[in-house]
């Protein structure tokens, strides 16, 4: 087994609990989305924990808190989903909208701050330290692309909107808090091929971790702003509306955990790899 073949194999197997999504009937598919996202996201926290394993220092804080960030990420969810019936009203009793937006954002802030230090502790090993122009181009595009997606949902459904509320500002500000995300991980993970580059090695399987955390959220935002571009694509009653962003959540976990178990074997299947080429030319020295 190499990584590439791992990847080939396991991406378009990852893709069939998400698409099940499509087929499953109106009253189940959002309980079966309720289990296997948590459920993607905390195997994929375990799985960054296990690589952690693999590095010392810079490389295992990093992959700690890349772990901290999904567990955080999984206890938001099951939050929302099993305590928030009972617990946003005591805090709504308790607490103003604005001290409860301040709560929100405190969390999502240390959350980023994870994935922010992840980078950080990445960046401390790669002795690559400016990005090429192609580095630069991808920069720009992502910026232009992130803010866009982000924002430009939210200011549509400002139209007609005499005031901006509270629930409008948050929204605002956590989509652009994912744009900033996205933002900050294309330049690392460029900056990480580049040193892979210069060092003759490959690491696909850490692309695709990246990409995963990327994909289940620019891809949910490139999806409102289609609609909101084209709001006749689909009508506004169709089940679609709901089902299809969350078939790229759930496969973009799927993709962070895929990574992450290829990212931890990659070595093991190269030094398999060694041994067969080295037990192949013992065996042909034997022959002749």
């Amino acid at each position: 087994m190499t990584d590439v073949r791992f990847l080939k194999i396991t991406l378009p197997l990852v893709a069939i609990p998400a698409l099940i999504i499509l087929f499953l009937p109106a009253h189940v598919w959002p309980r079966y989305v309720d289990v296997v996202e948590p459920l993607s996201l905390f195997t994929g926290a375990l799985l960054a924990l296990y690589v952690s394993f693999m590095y010392r220092k810079q490389l295992r804080v990093a992959f700690v808190c890349l772990s901290t960030f999904l567990f955080i990420y999984v206890l938001a969810i099951v939050f929302l989903l099993s305590f928030s019936p009972v617990l946003v009203p005591v805090l709504e009793r308790r607490m103003t909208q604005a001290e409860i937006f301040s709560l929100v954002q405190s969390i999502q802030f240390v959350n980023y701050a994870m994935l922010f230090l992840f980078c950080i502790y990445l960046l401390r090993v790669v002795d690559v330290t400016q990005l090429n122009r192609t580095g630069w181009l991808l920069f720009a595009l992502t910026c232009i692309f992130s803010i866009a997606v982000a924002a430009y949902p939210v200011f549509e459904s400002l139209r007609g909107v005499s005031r901006l509320d509270l629930p409008l500002l948050s929204r605002l500000v956590m989509r652009l808090f994912d744009a900033a995300l996205i933002i900050i991980l294309m330049p690392v993970v460029w900056l990480y091929v580049q040193y892979l580059k210069s060092q003759r090695q490959q690491s696909l399987t850490f692309t695709v971790i990246v990409f995963g955390i990327v994909f289940s959220t620019i891809f949910d935002y490139l999806f409102e702003f289609i609609l909101a571009v084209f709001p006749q694509s689909l009508p506004s009653g169709s089940v679609l509306n709901d089902t299809i962003p969350e078939i790229l959540f759930v496969y973009g976990y799927a993709m962070i955990a895929v990574g992450l178990y290829g990212h931890r074997k990659q070595d093991e299947w190269g030094y398999k790899a060694i041994e067969r080429a080295m037990t192949g030319e013992s065996e042909l020295a034997d022959v002749e």
